[in-house]
């Protein structure tokens, strides 16, 4: 009796905006998201009265399938919820907002509110859609709020070459900020700075930051965080996916330890890492393991066929296309977007 109800066709959505029980106006929130061909402008009436819901989830909801539908005459609305009494309702509006709106010069002004989560979210709206604006990005380094301040980090990192030319050395500044050099250590490495190589080394002891910590290895890796990352792939207890991102951030720098590794979880008894490292074979073109691959295609032990003929298409070898005409026999449709 308390399950939420089935999402609802496109009409029930239409007449459950004013349903009594909130979960129906929830799931009609949801549904809006996606209307049916041709019926965008109803969805739209229907989320307009959403927004207004006394509940703050169903407004939350509202907000984001306006953001989705992306039609500017949602902006006033959207930015009228900046203010909302619910902090993820506020959240859900700056999203949308700069989904729908052209111009976002709002987004500068927000980064100096004090609502730690609105400058959280104009940080990542400003990054995705106004690159152009990262340099008022770079004061957040030194935000007292931890969520904020990482997240200006990486989105400075994640900007690459389009980011202000003062990044890289303001984020290695950021570096001596313990609860924000883990995020500068990993943008500085997206920017091919290793200034934050100890800190990522330091951080493979964290099981919940080891996975983000070997890939920015694998960017600017030296000879000593490479025989920390050879370390790392040859622990016998290790998570498996831990293992196979080791070897391919190996693989990527070129250190033959890595294919030794990656060999290991291919063959494994279990299959979890065992797609990670059948991208990265395809992804290097790492020839000596392509027989591990073909031997999957007879036989998946638990791999993704789309990714292992994504990597099978990556070589250049009449074992490779046999592989390949194999698994296309078997999957055939669900190939059929494998690139």
């Amino acid at each position: 009796m308390f399950l939420p109800p089935l999402a609802p066709t496109f009409e029930a959505a239409l007449r459950d905006v004013h349903a009594r029980d909130p979960r129906f106006r929830l799931a009609a929130a949801e549904r809006l998201a996606s209307p049916d061909a041709g019926r965008v402008d109803e969805a739209l009436v229907a989320l307009r009265v959403l927004v207004d819901d006394p509940l703050g989830p169903v407004r939350q909801a509202a907000v984001t399938a306006l953001g989705y539908l992306g039609d500017i005459s949602a902006s006033a609305l959207l930015h009228a919820r900046f203010d909302d009494e619910h902090a993820e309702v506020r959240q859900a509006a700056i999203t949308a907002a700069a989904l729908v709106d052209r111009d976002r010069a709002w987004l500068v002004p927000l980064l100096a509110d004090p609502r730690p989560e609105v400058r959280f979210q104009a940080t990542r709206a400003l990054a995705a859609h106004e690159p152009t604006r990262a340099a008022s990005l770079l004061p957040l380094l030194d935000d007292e709020d931890v969520r904020v301040a990482s997240a200006a980090a990486r989105a400075l990192g994640e900007l690459g070459p389009s980011a202000p030319p003062e990044t890289t050395t303001e984020l290695a500044r950021a570096l001596g900020r313990s609860d924000v050099a883990f995020a500068a250590a990993v943008a500085l490495a997206e920017q091919d700075d290793a200034r934050g190589e100890a800190v990522l080394v330091r951080t493979l002891s964290d099981r919940t930051l080891v996975l983000e910590a070997i890939e920015a290895l694998a960017r600017i890796a030296s000879p000593p965080a490479l025989d920390a990352l050879a370390a790392h792939g040859a622990r016998v207890f290790a998570p498996l996916l831990v293992r196979a991102a080791a070897g391919a951030a190996l693989a990527r720098r070129g250190d033959p330890r890595g294919e030794p590794v990656l060999a290991r979880v291919l063959d494994a008894w279990r299959s979890d890492g065992r797609d990670y490292a059948v991208h990265a074979v395809g992804e290097l073109r790492l020839e000596r393991l392509l027989p591990l691959l073909v031997r999957l295609a007879r036989r998946l032990r638990g791999a993704d066929p789309v990714t292992l003929a994504r990597s099978l298409r990556a070589f250049d070898r009449d074992d490779a296309r046999d592989a390949l005409a194999l698994l296309t026999r078997r999957f055939g449709a669900a190939l059929e977007h494998a690139s």
